[in-house]
């Protein structure tokens, strides 16, 4: 009953795009039938997905599976005939389209609208097909076969028997360990006698050196030379505390002094608006809040937080309302952020990687 009602919708939606004098027959989700022809239609959508009249021949013309059909000459893919697939030995291993001989991938932007030259599946070099699996529940864009791994769809040169996955951001084989970027897998000058996985994100390598890749902004692989690993807690995947030293997205927090054994988070690491606390201080994007009391301090929404004797905004005091009744609210039932019992009332608005509070105007 759902299918029926689903495709009553798209055929609904299909007769809108097309003449209501001709006649449209939904074949899948994606394939429609009309005036002769068939068409690709992506989720029935043409008005915001576009749509591609394919050169399909209408009466060998059948539906594998989502975008993929074939007919007695042809496989198509989103569409259009593949050039590089054996039509007659084409098939769907789950999700991987193979042939008798070739393990193929899309590595395009997939269009109904754009040239079927761009819209070509591609061999994965040397993959076997009837061994060929992906690996995606690990580390995504990961596959391997019977001889070789592969590595958004090309060939990696490591030892095959040795090679280990360790977390999300490194892998190793005897030889050497590599680490895991968006576009290619990496070998780093380390070697791999003693390794210990801490979590997704770190590994400690000797006892000695501990490793973690930030992809963004160039920064690749950060290594910290640990003084000893006696004691290791994990706060979070990217928050590590290894004897004394605190480390936060694999540096070490910036002021020196936190003390690591009560170190805790409060809120917001990895935005712009970082608190946390050790039993002698609080820290705003880890720096010392000099003013604030560790006893009654208390984060109450992303940049603004207070104790007893000040409001925070970021780290600034902020003067005005009344801190002992000062409160966030939600607004979903009033048009405001914060408010105290003196009427006071203001909007929180980011500020150039910060924060501010603006007043709202009394009637």
């Amino acid at each position: 009953m759902k299918n029926i009602f689903k495709m009553g919708i798209i055929s609904t939606c299909i007769g809108l795009f097309f003449s209501c004098k001709e006649q449209v027959s939904p074949l899948s989700e994606d394939y429609y039938k009309k005036s002769g022809a068939i068409y690709f239609i992506p989720g029935g959508n043409g008005f915001e997905r576009g749509s591609r009249k394919t050169e399909a021949d209408v009466n060998s013309f059948s539906v594998i599976k989502g975008v993929y059909a074939r007919d007695k000459d042809n496989i198509y893919f989103m569409g259009c005939p593949q050039q590089f697939v054996d039509a007659k030995t084409f098939r769907l291993k789950g999700k991987i389209p193979i042939d008798q001989s070739h393990v193929f991938d899309f590595n395009g932007s997939p269009s109904a609208t754009g040239a079927c030259s761009k819209q070509q599946l591609t061999v994965v070099t040397g993959a076997d097909p009837e061994t060929y699996i992906t690996l995606y529940d690990t580390i995504p864009s990961l596959s391997k076969d019977k001889s070789h791994y592969f590595y958004n769809a090309q060939p990696l040169a490591v030892d095959y028997a040795s090679f280990k996955i360790l977390n999300e951001n490194f892998v190793k084989d005897q030889n050497r360990l590599y680490v895991v970027t968006q576009k290619s897998i990496n070998p780093l000058n380390y070697t791999t006698d003693k390794i210990d996985v801490l979590n997704n994100e770190y590994i400690i390598l000797d006892g000695k050196k501990l490793l973690y890749y930030q992809p963004y902004q160039g920064i690749g692989v950060l290594e910290t030379t640990l003084p000893s690993t006696n004691k290791i807690k994990l706060l979070d995947r990217k928050t590590v505390i290894i004897d004394q030293l605190v480390l936060i997205e694999g540096k070490k927090f910036e002021f020196a002094d936190v003390d690591a054994d009560s170190f805790k988070i409060l809120e917001g690491i990895g935005g712009n608006s970082f608190w946390s606390r050790d039993k002698n201080h609080i820290y705003y994007n880890e720096q010392l809040l000099t003013e604030a009391d560790p006893k009654t301090f208390e984060v109450l929404r992303r940049a603004v937080a207070k104790d007893a004797r000040h409001i925070f905004v970021g780290d600034k005091i902020f003067e005005g309302p009344d801190v002992k009744s000062f409160r966030s609210v939600d607004k979903a039932e009033v048009n405001h952020d914060f408010e105290d019992d003196l009427g006071n009332k203001y909007w929180y608005r980011p500020k150039e990687g910060d924060a501010e509070l603006v007043p709202v105007k009394k009637k």
